[in-house]
């Protein structure tokens, strides 16, 4: 398995977490911090369908912008770095997200990350909503890439 250092680990968990404050606080000149330009944001949708994914940090940057006093905050937990055979990092982490009204939901974000000439950036994200007790992969459940297991998580040394 190919290695990256736990300062790259260290890395990639302040990107993670620097995504949530740079969305929720609308800091859109720091976009650049915590996603490559052709970023693919791949959002949840509310009910049957998802919405299409967004391409391109600035077409990200504008959907940012159109956030109101309505949207929810968000909060990044329990981030998990993995790596492919093939060098892809990818990090898995939950989130909770609380509504103006108090309502709270839950979910995963499922990242690519590219080290870049400025340092780690998602360069692709998912989010799944996620409900206690979800059984069915196909409800979101990490299986391949996804999962863990002793041949991706890497051994910080």
């Amino acid at each position: 398995m190919p290695k990256i250092s736990a300062a790259d680990v260290v890395e990639i968990h302040q990107v993670l977490g620097l995504f949530t404050h740079v969305m929720d606080n609308m800091e859109l000149d720091a976009l650049h911090l915590v996603v490559t330009e052709d970023v693919v944001i791949d959002p949840v949708g509310e009910g049957e369908s998802d919405p299409e994914p967004i391409h391109g940090r600035e077409t990200f940057r504008g959907l940012v912008a159109l956030r109101t006093g309505a949207a929810a905050d968000h909060h990044t937990l329990d981030p998990v770095v993995l790596v492919d055979e093939d060098g892809t990092v990818r990090a898995r982490s939950r989130f909770l997200a609380v509504g103006p009204d108090g309502s709270v939901s839950n979910g995963e974000y499922r990242d690519v990350l590219r080290r870049t000439p400025e340092g780690w950036r998602i360069s692709y994200r998912r989010a799944f909503h996620r409900k206690p007790l979800v059984v069915a992969p196909s409800a979101g459940l990490p299986s391949g890439a996804w999962g863990a297991h002793s041949g991706n998580v890497p051994t910080l040394s």
